[in-house]
């Protein structure tokens, strides 16, 4: 772990969550790519970054995205869903994620995506997203770690599900992720979850 990575780790407590040792949030294609990640080759006891072929989920691809976790200010998005985009109205391929979350919680989305790629473990949450257009939806996302080579950072590996929109916020400017947070679940994946040994 950079220790640019353990400073941020020492910098905050992660987000209290329910624990679990599979998704709890009833989501159908969350539970699929769930099983799909649970089935690829983890000799180190995450699958390989390199094992993970979207061929194999390709109904799934649309709402799918990948990000990597270059350093606590950076979290860039590599691979970005065609209906993600659409919803967005906005191509996220290259952006960094900490940019579309409020300022207020900033630091500790940077501190939870971290866990999850160094402890590691897996994350559902339910939250709301404010979209360009004003309109805000309700969108229910499992983040599952993936690893990757020695020195190179770790990445996740995002399933969302976006529901008709609930509101609309005509004050705010621009996409804003994690807006307000619902639920939130910690996922074990073997190697426990915040809150436990």
């Amino acid at each position: 772990m950079p220790d640019s990575v353990g400073r941020l780790m020492e910098s905050c407590a992660p987000s209290p969550g329910e624990r679990a040792e599979a998704p709890l949030l009833e989501v159908r294609s969350q539970s699929a790519v769930f099983d799909y990640w649970l089935s690829l080759p983890r000799p180190t006891g995450i699958p390989d970054a390199s094992a993970f072929n979207p061929g194999a989920i390709k109904r799934y691809l649309p709402n799918l995205t990948i990000l990597s976790l270059n350093g606590p200010d950076e979290i860039a998005h590599r691979l970005v869903g065609t209906e993600v985009t659409q919803k967005l109205d906005h191509n996220l391929t290259g952006a960094n994620l900490l940019d579309f979350v409020p300022p207020e919680t900033r630091l500790q989305c940077a501190r939870d995506m971290h866990e999850m790629g160094y402890r590691p473990c897996a994350w559902q949450a339910c939250h709301a997203t404010r979209y360009t257009s004003g309109l805000v939806s309700r969108v229910q996302t499992l983040y599952l770690p993936l690893r990757t080579p020695e020195g190179t950072p770790p990445r996740l590996l995002g399933m969302h599900r976006s529901e008709e929109a609930s509101g609309y916020d005509a004050e705010g400017r621009g996409t804003v992720f994690g807006a307000s947070f619902e639920r939130m679940v910690w996922i074990d994946v073997g190697f426990g979850v915040p809150g436990t040994p």
